[in-house]
């Protein structure tokens, strides 16, 4: 037969069990996450609505982490039902090596990590701005929540000089309770700026202070101040480029990511947890590809096409993959390794087990 003909086969083959395992993976967590969720029908402001409408909202995250699996689940079930069924056999009988059927499977699950890339970058992100603004309006409720505003922001601005602003809306371009402290050498505080707001000026392309009070420290005991309407601040960053966001990092996508970093390095603030998560975000489509690798070979020696066992195997496989990438990860965020090491590690650990595992098995 000719290989384009196998090929195709093979791969019409992987989706069903894929979506299959979609659809019940996919199931099981919104309906358990909207069961959770129910218990604030009880505070007179939740309906059912915005029970549904924020799993909706979270659903493509769900969606982005349940892919791999399905993936796995799909790619163990095509082979050990081609196994079983005597297609497997005939085809090598035929002249096709392993590695030659397995070619369009890999094919299709570059096709879905390529689609689960997309969703995390595109559509997750915006889609977690509309759910915490459900979750904080409808099912517990904040007085005066603003999901664009940040409280007690510190930023250093410059070797000598810190920022803290009571409230940070990047988005209106505003911060109050302004204080900026420069200090000498010694990190005894040379003087002090304290404003009631300082305000993005779009024409000027620079931060301005307003209302505030300038003071000057002579001494220990001694100061001197100057009250002003507007000044000029040091701090020269746009709003644009600011990520001090309350977002959780590992609902970003690699573009925020790539700013919130880019965005700690100007300040001064450390970076790994934001690097470490960025590299896990960029090794996902590698880490599916050597998961799902890691099962396929045991599919081979089923002889008997089982549901239970592959979905058992591939559970198993999945959740030891997760375990270590998880703790990399948490290792990574907290500074104990490398990020880059956090991100890629283990995928080339079981980038090791695999090469060894296909040249035991000899495929």
């Amino acid at each position: 037969m000719h290989p384009r003909l196998i090929n195709t086969y093979i791969a019409k083959k992987f989706w069903v069990p894929f979506f299959f395992a979609m659809g019940v993976f996919a199931a099981l967590v919104v309906l358990g996450d909207m069961f959770e969720k129910m218990k604030n029908l009880g505070n007179g402001i939740t309906t059912m609505w915005d029970i549904f409408s924020y799993a909706l909202a979270t659903f493509p995250n769900w969606l982005a982490t349940i892919m791999p699996v399905a993936c796995l689940l799909g790619a163990i079930s095509v082979i050990s039902e081609m196994v079983a069924n005597g297609e497997w056999t005939a085809c090598v009988a035929g002249g096709f090596s392993p590695k030659q059927l397995f070619k369009p499977i890999i094919a299709c699950i570059l096709v879905v990590a390529g689609a689960t890339m997309l969703l995390q970058e595109f559509v997750v992100p915006p889609l977690n701005v509309k759910a915490n603004y459900i979750y904080y309006t409808r099912m517990k409720p904040r007085p005066n929540y603003n999901q664009y505003l940040e409280n007690d922001v510190l930023i250093k601005i410059s070797p000598t000089q810190m920022l803290y602003a009571k409230t940070v809306d990047l988005t209106a371009g505003t911060m109050t309770k302004v204080s900026v402290d420069t200090y000498n050498d010694s990190w005894d505080i040379a003087n002090q700026i304290v404003a009631e707001q300082m305000v993005w000026n779009k024409d000027k392309q620079s931060w301005l202070f307003a209302d505030g009070i300038r003071r000057t420290f002579v001494g220990n005991m001694d100061t001197q101040e100057e009250r002003f309407e507007s000044a000029e601040s040091p701090f020269t960053i746009r709003p644009e480029e600011m990520s001090i966001g309350r977002v959780y990092e590992n609902l970003m996508g690699i573009r925020d990511l790539t700013k919130r970093i880019r965005f700690h390095k100007q300040t001064g603030i450390a970076s790994y947890s934001a690097e470490t998560m960025r590299q896990s975000k960029l090794a996902t489509p590698f880490a599916t590809i050597i998961m799902c690798l890691l099962g396929m070979p045991f599919a081979i020696s089923t002889r008997r096409k089982s549901k239970i066992v592959n979905i058992l195997t591939s559970m198993v496989i999945a959740f030891t993959f997760w375990w270590l990438m998880s703790m990399c990860t948490s290792m990574g965020e907290n500074g104990y390794i490398n990020p880059y090491l956090a991100g890629w590690g283990p995928v080339l650990i079981f980038g090791v087990v695999v090469f060894f595992e296909f040249k035991w098995l000899r495929l």
